[in-house]
């Protein structure tokens, strides 16, 4: 196994998983499965009728919606482009 690979087992919902991964990315794991076991448990302490499934599927959409927040979030794009404009305002007044 590469120097760089580690093997880690994840306990999530009282389940292990075996996980070959990126020594540098281990505590970005850990504190992922942190957050699905924390959400689990809010969504079945919330919702005890629910099945597991449910409990799952709405783990999975909270997180997924965090995703897509920050993705929007970090997005410099439009900041590219305003700074552009106003870099391209600059030069002109200099000139």
């Amino acid at each position: 196994m590469d120097d760089n690979i580690m093997r880690i087992n994840l306990l999530v919902d009282n389940e292990k998983y075996p996980l070959n991964i990126p020594r540098d990315q281990e505590e970005y794991y850990r504190e992922a499965a942190k957050q699905i076991n924390y959400k689990l448990n809010r969504y079945r302490s919330r919702f005890p009728k629910f099945d597991s499934n449910k409990h799952w599927a709405m783990t999975a959409v909270e997180l997924a919606y965090e995703v897509v927040r920050l993705q929007d979030s970090t997005d410099v794009e439009p900041y590219k482009d305003k700074l552009k404009e106003l870099t391209d305002l600059m030069e002109k007044y200099i000139k």
